[in-house]
């Protein structure tokens, strides 16, 4: 592969550069497709949700894939008319290309969910109530997702771990900051959709 074509490789922005008014890009298509009622084209959803063509023809195709919407009669040059079908809230699903759910998603906001609801945990007990609520995860994997939040501020220490027993932590007060769980970007950063500001960065040399 040259340098050229790897270049022109589309990549996805970190979420706090795709955010307005702290909903994503996505969050924005799928609120203004819960507002319509029949049929629609890809253009004024756009507009309506502010974001590009391409975007939104991304997420449409995912939606699809996952039975949320349909095509009703495709035509040139996206003039396709599609259909929603399914509503499953006020939540953007969250799918991949198949349309099949992101789990990694998932389990940040069930570690996520679990901080806000019980106190004094350490990383056990919140796989464990991860996977009682239907997540496949690994501890290892909610203790990098805890190391992160710490990082940012969100997590005050009742016991420090050592060698015989775990950390226990817990949601500092005043950082149980909205239903949405802080996200880890691939540029080393946490990132609260609910504050729609990044939190924590490794290097900050990264947002300039």
């Amino acid at each position: 592969m040259n340098a050229a074509t790897k270049n022109s490789t589309p990549t996805r922005k970190p979420a706090q550069l795709e955010m307005i008014g702290g909903r994503s890009s996505r969050q924005r298509i799928w609120e203004e497709l819960r507002k319509l009622k029949g049929e629609f084209e890809m253009y004024p959803v756009a507009r309506a949700a502010n974001v590009d063509d391409e975007t939104l023809k991304t997420y449409l195709y995912c939606l699809t894939a996952g039975g949320f919407v349909e095509i009703v009669k495709r035509k040139r040059y996206d003039k396709t008319i599609y259909r929603r079908i399914k509503d499953n809230g006020v939540e953007a699903p969250r799918l991949t290309r198949k349309g099949e759910p992101v789990k990694q998603g998932m389990i940040s906001e069930a570690i996520w969910r679990t901080l806000r609801i019980q106190d004094s945990l350490d990383a056990r007990l919140i796989t464990n109530y991860v996977e009682a609520a239907g997540h496949e995860t690994t501890m290892a994997y909610v203790k990098r997702y805890l190391g992160s939040l710490k990082k940012a501020g969100y997590l005050q220490v009742l016991h420090k771990g050592n060698a015989h027993r775990l950390e226990v932590i817990r949601l500092k007060p005043g950082m149980n900051t909205g239903p949405r769980a802080p996200q880890i970007q691939r540029v080393k950063t946490v990132y609260d959709p609910n504050l729609n500001k990044v939190m924590h960065c490794e290097d900050p040399e990264e947002l300039s």
